[in-house]
């Protein structure tokens, strides 16, 4: 047996092919030149070299196993090991072909994992990288913007229903407008300014010898307290009351018109929760005492009352609205 061997050197590293017979597939002999066609810096062997170089083993001919090559340093640690496809027909040139793959193999693994130690940094002096200079810090702000800035304009329109003794049919519901708006530099709290109007539905009254017709035409002044709790915002305060009566009576021969205007104070309060960005839903109450009362007599019976307005009342609604800002 001639031993073939050959020293690939690449990047300060040898590899040795260790010699084996010549029917193997690849042979040394076909390693060894493949190493000398993909890498040129090739050296004779020498006995100084074969004891510092990484050897490059061989798979033997005729074994079951699929073939494989492995790479093993002077200290006889194992630092390559790759399976290699099995020729078909072990024809020359599928050994060679098996034999350039071996060498490619090897010089990519040189490339990648046996790299030299960093050059000195005479050549590669390291970037001064400058100290970032500190921007100037911005001039303090004023804590909190204005009030006019905080303040909102809340517009809505709802439906409520009113509680007492003399509030029947349609005359017990009426349709309100309301526009409020919101006094103080906080968000959260602050103080609330609602002016609102509205109308009730007809309702008809008959008596012996006559008949007549009621609506309610309501309206108000709200000054209010108001606190957000998480989303919703609480609402409490009091109110002024005015209600304009309209009652149409008609007797056997004529058509009367009176009105009456009722003033009355009230305990008010609701809850603003949102629907959105600026649109809301608004729950509320009033709970109110009349100044005075009016009560309607038959103009023909002269005492006999046929209807008077409520001396202590409750409203309760909702509203839909929108909040500008």
């Amino acid at each position: 047996m001639q031993p073939y061997f050959a020293f690939l050197t690449l990047r300060a590293v040898s590899v040795l092919v260790a010699p084996g017979p010549e029917d193997g597939c690849p042979s040394a002999r076909q390693v060894s030149a493949s190493l000398l066609e993909h890498a040129p810096a090739v050296q004779s062997t020498s006995g100084s070299d074969a004891g510092s170089a990484l050897t490059l083993v061989l798979p033997p001919p005729g074994t079951p196993q699929e073939p494989s090559v492995s790479l093993i340093d002077p200290q006889g640690r194992l630092r390559l090991f790759r399976i290699l496809a099995r020729p078909g027909a072990a024809q020359t040139r599928d050994c060679a072909a098996l034999a350039d793959t071996v060498a490619i193999i090897v010089q990519r693994y040189l490339e990648e994992v046996e790299l030299p130690e960093a050059e000195p940094a005479r050549k590669n002096p390291p970037i001064q990288v400058a100290a970032p200079v500190a921007a100037p810090s911005p001039p303090p702000v004023a804590a909190g913007p204005s009030p006019r800035a905080r303040a909102r304009w809340d517009m809505s329109l709802g439906i409520s229903q009113r509680f007492a003794d003399h509030a029947t049919s349609l005359e017990a519901y009426d349709l309100r407008l309301s526009v409020a708006r919101t006094l103080g530099a906080r968000v959260d709290a602050g103080l609330l300014v609602r002016l609102w109007s509205g109308v009730s539905g007809w309702t008809q009254h008959d008596w012996t010898g006559g008949r007549g017709d009621v609506m309610r035409v309501p309206s108000g002044l709200d000054l209010m307290w108001r606190r957000a709790a998480s989303s919703v915002e609480l609402q409490l305060g009091l109110s002024g009351l005015l209600d304009c009566w309209i009652l149409g009576s008609r007797d056997p021969t004529n058509l009367h018109w009176d009105y009456r205007f009722v003033v009355a104070g009230a305990l008010t309060g609701g809850m603003q929760v949102p629907l959105g960005k600026r649109l809301f839903a608004r729950l509320f109450f009033d709970f109110a005492v009349a100044a005075w009362r009016y009560e309607y007599f038959d103009r023909i019976r002269g005492k006999e009352t046929v209807f008077s307005t409520p001396g202590v009342f409750g409203d309760a609604g909702l509203a839909l609205g929108m909040s500008l800002r």
